[in-house]
Formats: C-alpha cells, structure tokens, sequence
C-alpha cells in the first residue's frame, strides 16, 4: 500500500502538481493575455523613468504611493497628452488628405509629376479595362467543361481593344500593329471556340498573355510596365493605401480619424490598464519584483543579471529610439513647414514612426516630399533643398544618436534590430518598434548565458576527466 511519504507517492504528486500549475498558467494567460501590452508598456516607462522616480520618493520623504501618484500624473501630462493631441491633428490632416485625392488640383499635380519622371501611363483607363475583362473570361475559363463563356464581351473586348490601338497609332512612334494583330486573332479565336471546351480555354489564355506583350511593347518592357503601374494607382488604390499607412502611425491616426466605437473602447481600456499598472509599478515595483524572483527557478546570479541586462536593454532601446525618432521627427517637421508642404503633424507623425525602422528610416518619408516638391508641385529649388537637408541633417543625426544609445550600451547588431522592429510591428502594431528590438536584445542575453552554463559545464567535465586519468 502506497503511503503519502513514499517516494513514488511523493513523485506522482510532484507530476500532479507540475500539470495542475501548467494548466492555471495556460488559464492565467488567457485572462491577462488581453492586459499584456499596457503591462508590458508600463515596465517599460517605469524603468526608465527610475532614476526620476527615486529622486521624486526622496523628495516625499519616502512616501511611495505619493509619490507614484505625482509620476503617473507627470507621465499623462507630459508623454500622453502630447502624443494624443499629435495623433488628433494629424488623422484630421490624413482625412483631408484622403478627401484632396480626387480634387482636380490634386490630380493635376500628380500628373505633373508623373510625366517629368516619364512614369506617364497613356490609355491607363483602357488598359485596365481590358485587362480586368479578359481576366474575368479566364476565370471563367479555368472551370473547365463547366466554363459558360460570353461571346458578346468578346466581341465588345475586341471592338475596344481596336479603338484603343487606333489611339496609340496616332500617338506612339513604336510599331505595335504585329503584336496588335495577336491580340485580334486571339481573342477572335476565342469567340469561334466553344466554350467550356480545351480550345476555348487555350484562347482565352493566350488573349491574356498576347494582351500583356502588347502593353509591355507600348511601355517601354516590364519594368517600365511595373514602375508605372505603381505611379498610376486608381483612386480605390490610393484610398486603401492611405488606410493602411495611416493604420500604423503613433497612436492610431486612422482609428481617431474615423474609428469605430469598439476600436476607441478598446484603446480606452487599455489606456486605464496602463495607468494602474504603472502606478503600483511605481509604487510597489521592487517587491513584485523580489516576489517573482522567489518564484523564479533560476539561481540568485542568472536573475540579477537578467534583471540589470533587461533594464540596460529597455533604456537603451527605447530611450534610443524615442530620442533619434523624436529628433528626426522635429527636425523634419520644421522643413516640410519651411517647404510649404501641406499635413506636416501627418507627415511628422510618419517621420516618428519609420524613424525608429533602422536602416532606411526617415528617408521613407522626405525622399518621397522631396520628388512631390520637384515634379508634383514644380518647386524644384525647395524640393533640392529638403533632400539635401534630409541627407545632411536628418539622416545625420539618427545616424549619431542610434549607434551612440543603442548599439554602444546594447550591444545589439544593427540587422538584428531591424529585424526586431518589422517582426514587432508586424506582430504588435505600432508599439512593436520597442518591443521587437528588446525581444531579439533580451533572447540574446539568455543564449549568451546559455553558452556560459554549458562552458563551465564542459570546464567541470574536462576537469574531472584530467583527474580520472591521472589520479594523485
């Protein structure tokens, strides 16, 4: 009979145990998984903000929900209030700009710009018509015997596929009547096939493909297709575009633009979990830190040193990321005012944002200002001007303060980093830009720990080996 102080009754309740903590730790997850980030955002803004909260608990007299009080308080004013009142002003710019999209002013810059680029697209609205037409065929097509087909789009393809061809005789100089004949055979093919037949699918496919050389041919070649299909977006294309864009700014532009109430909840929510938690963060943060370090498994030295490398790694990747994208961002902003661009808080929330991607950063937004400038609005002097202040000062200054705050006390490699934001702001939105650089940085510490175990642990055996073999 197995008893409670038996070896075997004591492992079957360590396993029991084991399970039943893993279970509550899965079920824990999933009631806090929602709280995660504004906890996780909390830690951050304490740890860097310690030194001000020591010397704030001091002036208190060592009073701490006093002085928590007075740090939160400080935080909403000078970190929050800012940040939501940029984000304000610059999604009421980005719906202006999205309602200018079709105004004719607009569209003629746009077509200005185009054409001193030579990215001008002739019959663009013709094109696309007959591609999309001939694409709805072929997936008709493609089911085979079941195919229905439609032999007056057919012909009404052909008889505008004829007017198109007759416009770009009078105006193109490249001799496209060969490839043109293609696609008048091809597609007078398909209207003799059968449809739901092999034949009527090889035609429709071929129409498809003869079609797109004959563009090709009045482009210039592929590339040229691709690049002008890029600078001719239609309004629905610009629209999403501007949508999505807008969708991962500070804050969430589009979502104050135009949000829905669930989305404004949501961030209400949040908001009021990051208050509280920074609060007793800032009140109580040394000992719910020294209680999970009782809980912890891991000995005293791999978790004070896990302790001391997260908050190096958090004030480094944070503070340098927030002081080279806020500089940036100033800095930019001042030029596109001095410029005369329109929506600069819109174009100076995307500066702060693509700041903190390293590599290409603020460059993603200048460059393109400075080309608007050029060829958009045909001020060439100040489009010059802002590239070479972009170049010169800009991109100068990330290039400073970044390695100075970031790579010197983090030592985070610059590839590892940019892989760090995109992953984090793919995964995590806008807050990512902090959170994936810390999560590459901290995974890198627990392996260069890891390394160390096993090296003392391969020190300890060879020690022991060199015993055996020649004992005293």
């Amino acid at each position: 009979m197995i008893t409670k102080h038996d070896p075997m009754a004591r492992t079957v309740s360590f396993i029991v145990l084991v399970l039943a903590t893993s279970v509550l730790l899965a079920l824990f997850y999933q009631v806090v998984s929602v709280f995660l980030l504004p906890l996780f955002l909390a830690v951050v803004t304490v740890l860097l903000l310690r030194p001000l909260n020591l010397h704030v608990v001091r002036w208190c007299g060592n009073r701490r929900y006093v002085a928590a009080s007075l740090m939160t308080i400080g935080v909403l004013i000078a970190v929050l209030v800012p940040v939501m009142t940029v984000a304000l002003i610059a999604g009421h710019e980005a719906a202006e700009l999205i309602d200018r999209l079709d105004s004719d002013s607009m569209r003629g810059q746009v077509d200005r710009a185009r054409t001193s680029l030579g990215l001008d697209y002739p019959l663009v609205v013709e094109c696309r018509f007959i591609e999309s037409s001939v694409e709805q065929l072929r997936i008709d097509a493609s089911a085979g015997a079941t195919a229905k087909g439609n032999s007056a789009a057919i012909g009404s393809l052909l008889n505008e596929f004829q007017r198109m061809n007759d416009v770009v005789r009078l105006r193109s100089t490249a001799n496209l009547e060969s490839q043109a004949e293609r696609v008048r055979d091809a597609l007078g093919q398909a209207a003799d096939s059968a449809p739901g037949t092999l034949i009527y699918q090889k035609w429709i496919e071929a129409s498809a493909h003869e079609f797109r050389e004959y563009k090709e041919q009045m482009l210039g070649g592929a590339w040229r297709v691709s690049l002008k299909e890029i600078a001719n977006p239609t309004s629905a294309d610009l629209r999403q575009s501007m949508t999505q864009m807008l969708a991962i700014t500070p804050g969430g532009v589009a979502s104050f633009s135009g949000a829905t109430s669930a989305a404004i909840a949501k961030t209400t929510f949040g908001l009021l979990i990051f208050v509280m938690a920074l609060f007793f963060w800032f009140a109580d943060g040394p000992e719910i830190v020294k209680a999970i370090m009782v809980l912890s498994p891991l000995e005293d030295k791999y978790e004070q040193q896990l302790l001391t490398e997260f908050e190096v790694l958090v004030r480094a990747v944070v503070a340098g990321s927030i002081a080279s994208a806020t500089t940036q961002s100033v800095l930019s902003g001042l030029a596109f005012w001095f410029a005369g661009l329109q929506s600069v808080f819109l174009l100076m929330a995307l500066t702060a944002l693509l700041a903190m991607v390293p590599f290409v950063g603020a460059s993603l937004v200048w460059i393109p200002a400075s080309l608007w400038l050029a060829f958009g609005e045909g001020n060439m002097t100040a489009g010059i001007s802002l590239a070479v202040y972009g170049i010169l000062v800009v991109s100068t200054i990330d290039n400073v303060i970044r390695p100075w705050i970031i790579v010197e006390r983090a030592s985070l490699h610059p590839l590892a980093g940019l892989l760090g934001v995109l992953g984090g702001v793919q995964t995590l939105g806008p807050v990512g830009v902090f959170i994936g650089p810390i999560v590459v940085a901290f995974l890198q510490t627990l392996l260069m720990l890891l390394h160390r175990e096993f090296a003392v642990g391969d020190e300890k055996a060879a020690s022991l080996m060199a015993v055996d073999q020649h004992p005293s």
